[in-house]
């Protein structure tokens, strides 16, 4: 929003020329302008000139639509004339300038001046020269006929009569419209994205209403957005959605009955708590549905390392404290409670009899895991889990510990970000500032750092979690060809309906859900489904960073856990390897103090830092 006084008096009387010559002395109908296009409609046989003053046009814009009915324009007339009646001229035309539709940014509609000198020439309204000005005024008759990017000659033609409009008017000379019409049109702008984003805009739109911020007289908004990782974002998502639906025969068959896969894909830096990237669906203009703050989905397995972390706190049944070889018996079994009986089943239905904490989380072995939730105490998996953001309802059922609930997306972003800063909770944020157009701050992010979880516990998870993109479920990361160092976790709902991966570095978390909006299966798992998505997006903005480990805190320390002592564990050989043969030697993380005997204690993050 510009107030009048700001537009350069070229821009206001080449608009007045063009579109409403008597604009300063009629009261809302201008009778002469009427009966010219009447005179023109009779003799050409076509309404090629409208006749509407500014007023009408606003009038038209602002209360009523495009209909052609005699009904509509005898409206239009009457609500003019009481416009004119009860506001000033320089204010109807503010409001116009302000109002007016200029043109089409991708999903986004260029609404007023000032949108239109961003958009058109990459400059504010107030630095417009005359040729510029002639050139807004040519726009505003129909930005699609009059764009300066798609229809050059339309455009030259259109300003030269507005020139030559001013220049009868007495408002330019015949010398200076000379000079403007040997003006270039702008060029089309080079933008740092292909295409806006306009699910993030419209989650910044969403966050200043949640804060009481009032944007009805205009506002600068200073946002967290960053334009590498956005079209990194956006990149990912439009050939990542394309390839599944082209290489799954499923896929193939939904999308030819008009089904199309969806996507939420979010980014943050981990440490500011700022959303740098966000995709909420695979195209606005088919759906303003937000995924990435709308879509409650079932996490599935990314809910298990709440339920290992909540055991990292606690005791085993032998009185030792829980850590990454503790043995976890993952066998098939029964709960009852409740008059209920429960009876969950690893995702391949293969059993592994008794094997080590790490080696259950990595595998995502649904029995391990939800004798281990059982045992800490459903309970304290919820209290966990609210700590550290997570706000939708939790009831503590055993099917809990694999995440047979729903979450938002950007709730497993926020609760993601806590592991990822070892227990900070920072709340997320897509707005830095807000101000008003007088430069009055109306709201500054100024988060403040909660320690929710105890730093030595969280690292002992986050060793555990790198695992799982080494040689897990998310092996396909590294198979995909990002080789940072990184920790996470996929989710997959036993019907197949969502697929998930979070997953995080030093310096980036991100979080991707694919699924169907009405529910459909897809077949996929969160390891065919959402890790080549975030694979891709880490590849495109992630590997921009250094390649360094995870600096763990001075209560915590790396150590090498050799292949003899893993299968005494009963950790089976990697995938493809000969029988007998020994598994590779990893690297977890311990509490200081408690590293077992025969783990090689080194610099943490040095040994095995690309797992």
């Amino acid at each position: 929003v510009v107030p009048l006084g700001v537009v350069p008096s070229d821009c206001i009387n080449a608009l007045i020329a063009i579109e409403d010559a008597g604009f300063w002395e009629h009261s809302g109908v201008s009778l002469a302008g009427l009966a010219r296009a009447a005179w023109v409609f009779v003799r050409s046989g076509r309404a090629s000139q409208g006749g509407s003053t500014l007023t009408q046009q606003l009038v038209k814009n602002y209360f009523l639509n495009d209909e052609r009915t005699i009904r509509r324009k005898a409206v239009e007339f009457a609500m003019a004339l009481l416009l004119e009646a009860r506001q000033s001229k320089p204010d109807i035309l503010e409001t116009y300038i302000n109002l007016i539709y200029m043109g089409q940014n991708g999903s986004f509609q260029v609404r007023g001046w000032a949108a239109a000198a961003d958009h058109y020439f990459g400059r504010d309204v107030q630095e417009l020269s005359l040729p510029q000005c002639a050139l807004m005024a040519s726009i505003v008759n129909s930005p699609g006929l009059y764009n300066p990017f798609t229809k050059p000659e339309n455009a030259l033609k259109r300003r030269a009569r507005v020139l030559d409009r001013m220049t009868d008017l007495k408002m330019i000379d015949a010398a200076q419209a000379t000079r403007a019409k040997a003006d270039p049109l702008p060029s089309r702008p080079q933008r740092a994205l292909t295409e806006p984003a306009p699910y993030y805009v419209q989650a910044v739109r969403r966050q200043l209403q949640q804060q009481g911020v009032d944007d009805a007289d205009g506002l600068r908004v200073y946002t967290a957005l960053n334009l590498r990782a956005q079209e990194a974002a956006q990149q990912s998502v439009r050939t990542g959605l394309e390839r599944l639906e082209g290489g799954f025969p499923l896929l193939k068959k939904l999308k030819a009955q008009g089904k199309r896969l969806e996507v939420a894909l979010l980014a943050a830096d981990p440490l500011t708590g700022q959303i740098q990237a966000l995709v909420g669906g695979r195209n606005f203009g088919a759906t303003q549905f937000n995924r990435a703050f709308d879509s409650h989905r079932q996490v599935g397995s990314v809910m298990k390392p709440f339920t290992y972390l909540a055991s990292l706190g606690a005791n085993a049944e032998d009185g030792a404290p829980y850590g990454p070889l503790s043995p976890l018996k993952d066998d098939p079994f029964t709960y009852k409670y409740q008059g209920q009986s429960w009876s969950p089943r690893n995702y391949d239905g293969k059993h592994f009899g008794e094997v080590p904490m790490y080696f259950a989380l990595k595998e995502s072995l649904n029995a391990a895991t939800a004798k281990l939730g059982i045992a800490v105490g459903l309970e304290h998996v919820v209290d966990l889990s609210r700590r550290m953001g997570v706000q939708s309802k939790m009831d503590a059922l055993p099917s809990l510990t694999l995440g047979a609930f729903e979450l938002f997306p950007w709730e497993v972003l926020q609760a993601y970000g806590v592991i990822s800063r070892f227990g900070s909770l920072v709340p997320l944020t897509y707005v830095l500032r807000a101000e008003d157009l007088s430069g009055r701050t109306l709201f500054e992010y100024a988060p403040r750092a909660e320690q929710v979880v105890e730093p030595d516990t969280m690292a002992v998870l986050v060793g555990m979690m790198k695992q799982t993109l080494a040689n897990g479920s998310a092996r396909g990361v590294r198979a995909g060809g990002f080789l940072h160092p990184a920790a996470g976790k996929t989710g997959t709902t036993n019907d197949k309906k969502d697929a998930w991966f979070a997953g995080f570095t030093p310096y980036h978390t991100a979080v991707v859900w694919v699924g169907f909006d009405d529910n459909t299966s897809h077949g996929l798992s969160g390891a065919s489904g959402a890790v080549p998505l975030w694979t891709a997006y880490m590849k495109a903005y992630g590997a921009s960073f250094p390649p360094d480990d995870f600096t763990w805190p001075d209560g915590a320390q790396a150590a090498t856990v050799s292949g003899d002592l893993l299968q005494a564990l009963n950790v089976p050989p990697e995938r493809g390897a000969e029988a007998g043969t020994l598994p590779a030697a990893v690297e977890l993380v311990f509490k200081r103090g408690l590293v077992p005997a025969g783990a090689v204690v080194g610099v943490p993050g040095a040994a095995g830092a690309g797992n």
